[in-house]
């Protein structure tokens, strides 16, 4: 027999939705459809900080990250308020629980108060890549694909711990067919590398975030610099190289429980929320 003391804790329950996915998922666009539904709800966005000149954090995401994660969600939890806190979610760590920054962590999915769901925007590494192109602010490639590798390679371990609260969304992407289509085939020729190689040669895909380095460096300076870009241009091949290998394992977990109507999301979202 149910209890009205259980019932009523049911009903006073602050809800979490947590709105992940790598970078050019579509996730903005998912939220701006909730957000004509449920005008009052919180949302926990760092391109709130990103994209605001008179901020300290401007065009800074490691910092306005650091914000969201570290003093705006924590605080909007105090608070008892229900959110949507849209991130990548790609750190399995923080969002259910282990080491994350050298430190032991019970994971945000496990907050107490609070009933959570997820809902991931899955989209082709190529329409990633390209959507986060076209974007005023652009993540570089290495970011990109590394965001990718690690969100949609945690789909099973989110899928797990919310059971019906997770949901796979997947944007329109025919747009793309072409580019999705060339990736397809580089992946089927084991030449992912060569791929994105010939890709960036044009010059045509730089990140907003990059820094000019200035003309007077010194030998020491330039030795730094050339040792950092190596280091990053190894990052990026291990990123090719994982994804290359992962890529068709996702894709058929994807396949099996994706979702392609935005309403339906939407309005599950809402549903969730009330």
């Amino acid at each position: 027999m149910i209890k009205l003391v259980d019932l009523l804790l049911e009903i006073s329950q602050n809800k979490m939705v947590v709105m992940a996915g790598g970078a050019g998922a579509g996730k903005s666009y998912l939220l701006n459809k909730v957000k004509s539904k449920l005008p009052d709800i919180k949302i926990l966005n760092p391109d709130t900080y990103v994209e605001d000149k008179d901020s300290p954090m401007y065009n800074n995401l490691t910092k306005a990250s650091a914000q969201i994660d570290d003093v705006d969600v924590p605080n909007t939890i105090n608070s008892g308020e229900s959110f949507i806190w849209d991130t990548t979610a790609s750190n399995a760590a923080k969002m259910l629980g282990g080491e994350y920054r050298r430190k032991q962590v019970k994971g945000i999915l496990n907050t107490e108060g609070y009933d959570e769901m997820m809902v991931m925007v899955y989209t082709h590494p190529m329409v990633s890549f390209l959507r986060n192109f076209k974007r005023e602010r652009k993540v570089p490639t290495v970011g990109v694909l590394s965001t990718w590798n690690n969100v949609y390679g945690n789909i099973e371990a989110y899928k797990n711990k919310l059971g019906d609260n997770f949901i796979l969304y997947q944007a329109p992407d025919k747009e793309y067919q072409k580019e999705i289509d060339a990736f397809n085939k580089a992946i089927a020729e084991n030449k992912l590398q060569e791929y994105f190689t010939n890709l960036l040669s044009t010059g045509e895909f730089t990140s907003t975030f990059r820094k000019e380095r200035p003309t007077d460096q010194t030998p020491e300076e330039i030795a730094k610099a050339e040792k950092a870009k190596e280091q990053s241009k190894a990052l990026l091949g291990a990123q090719i190289d994982k994804l290359e290998k992962e890529f068709m394992n996702i894709q058929s977990k994807v396949k099996d429980s994706v979702i392609t109507d935005e309403n339906e999301v939407v309005n599950k979202i809402v549903s969730f929320i009330g």
